[in-house]
């Protein structure tokens, strides 16, 4: 719609006019920053650019944003106590008109949130924020002839024009600023994030995942070397804070896709409940501060650090979408976690570990690829949305999940009878049970997953499971009849 086009004030008796803003007021989100998200995710090879468009204004640096990424896929959250309000506005005759500094051509399925009498934008010759969006709405609807909603200080341009404000997210003080500068009408906020919101959503349950670190320091017993257990902690605590801020950037780069899967639209960017900038801030300093802690601890480890992120940023942009390529790659970032625990311990472990290790977390990243194709056929989809699968790839991703499973059972066995398990174990015929209780467990994850029952993510399943922890009491109870020895003799 041009926003040129000059409109008569309405006539005396007829209801003002009442014009919304978009992003931060009617929706929880910004359509731009989503533009911009997804020019990273699938055209990172046009970020150089954007120097140049902003060289040539706002209006243009949208543009040809919204050119190379489109509008979203699905409609942001939006701010419900505001959307029923508008609507009892609109069911009492008064029109109700969308004016928002987004480009035209980057509402996509915002246009359908509400009846609209009429939608102005930005378009390629206009940026429509502040004091353009005041002239806009005063050549159309005449000085105090219309009320207005927005959110930011940019909003107070308009509101000079306006003849009531309606006010969106602002705090107690400076809702009493507003008042003494316009009459108010009304004050719509939302509940601030909490701090449940932000655990929830650097995942703090994933860290388990860390406890890896641990594993060579215990599979070599070096139980006589007490000041590697603070050199361990420490490292599970950077490599956890890598872990979340990678997290996060990758559910700002998954937003189209986390809003329309049933329990990823809850993450913290996909609901809204906190905005895109504080998950980015959040995601920097969490990220940041992880990667310090880890190169004061050692070099290496910082180093490697940096690698596992990397993989991960890789994951998150492209890995992902390449089928097969993104369970192997999973599989190489638990892995990492590994060769994180060498670094730190000075660790002498054996190729049985990384064979081990590498084929079960193939195993169970093939699991986690199955449920999610699991739920696209059920909804009827021939393909895994963000993903390279097809549902027809089903019994594919089943076999070779039960395959690598199986063979990292046989690893465990080959290395149950090694010399290695002889000089580490007492009574080393005892370590045969554990073999047999990771070929019942995983077993036992497969079947799961063929009915249907498995969470799409096998970390939380095993972590809320009962049956997985009675496994891990009876490999411990194993562990111990196996007599480690204390101090045995290192290379």
């Amino acid at each position: 719609m041009s926003t040129a086009r000059v409109q008569q004030p309405a006539p005396a008796g007829a209801p003002i006019p009442l014009c919304v803003d978009l992003d931060g007021t009617l929706i929880h989100s910004d359509l731009l920053l989503e533009g911009l998200l997804r020019l990273v995710r699938h055209h990172p090879q046009d970020l150089w650019r954007i120097p140049l468009w902003l060289r040539g204004g706002r209006a243009r640096f949208k543009e040809e944003v919204v050119r190379r990424t489109g509008a979203p896929e699905t409609a942001p959250p939006v701010h419900q106590a505001l959307l029923d309000y508008l609507g009892e506005q609109h069911a009492a005759g008064r029109p109700v008109h969308l004016v928002t500094a987004s480009h035209e051509e980057a509402l996509g399925p915002v246009r359908d949130l509400f009846p609209f009498a009429g939608i102005i934008a930005s378009n390629g010759g206009l940026n429509l924020k502040g004091e353009a969006k005041a002239r806009v709405l005063v050549e159309r609807f005449g000085e105090k002839g219309f009320d207005y909603a927005g959110d930011s200080r940019a909003d107070e341009a308009v509101w000079d024009h306006a003849r009531k404000a309606i006010t969106v997210n602002h705090s107690t003080r400076r809702l009493d600023d507003l008042a003494r500068k316009y009459d108010v009408d009304r004050s719509f906020c939302t509940n601030m994030t909490g701090w449940r919101d932000w655990l929830r959503g650097i995942r703090v349950h994933q860290w388990s995942k860390n406890l890896l670190i641990a594993l060579p320091f215990l599979a070599g017993h070096h139980f006589h070397t007490v000041w590697q257990l603070a050199g361990l902690l420490a490292a599970f605590l950077a490599m956890s804070l890598c872990a979340s801020g990678t997290y996060l950037w990758n559910d700002l780069l998954d937003l189209d896709h986390d809003r329309a899967h049933p329990r990823k639209r809850r993450r913290l960017a996909a609901s809204g409940k906190t905005s895109i900038q504080r998950v980015l801030l959040g995601s920097l300093a969490l990220a940041g501060g992880g990667l310090l802690g880890g190169f004061l601890l050692a070099p290496g480890f910082g180093l490697m650090l940096l690698g596992y992120m990397a993989l991960t940023l890789s994951y998150s942009l492209l890995l992902k979408r390449v089928v097969l390529v993104d369970i192997f790659a999973l599989a190489f970032l638990y892995l990492s976690r590994i060769v994180a625990g060498i670094i730190i311990s000075e660790a002498v472990v054996s190729f049985w570990l990384f064979a081990f290790t590498f084929l079960i977390f193939l195993s169970l990243a093939a699991a986690k690829r199955h449920v999610e194709l699991q739920h696209s056929a059920a909804r009827g989809d021939d393909a895994l949305g963000g993903r390279g699968y097809r549902t027809v790839d089903l019994p594919a991703v089943s076999a070779l999940g039960i395959a690598t499973g199986v063979a990292s059972c046989i690893v465990l066995g080959l290395y149950s009878n090694s010399p290695q398990v002889v000089g580490l174990y007492t009574r080393p015929e005892w370590f045969w049970g554990i073999c047999v209780i990771a070929l019942f467990w995983i077993s036992r994850i497969w079947l799961l997953t063929h009915r249907d029952e498995m969470h799409d993510d096998p970390v939380v399943f095993a972590l809320r499971d009962g049956g997985t922890w009675i496994v891990v009491l009876l490999g411990l109870a194993c562990v111990l009849l196996a007599a480690p020895v204390p101090n045995p003799p290192h290379p």
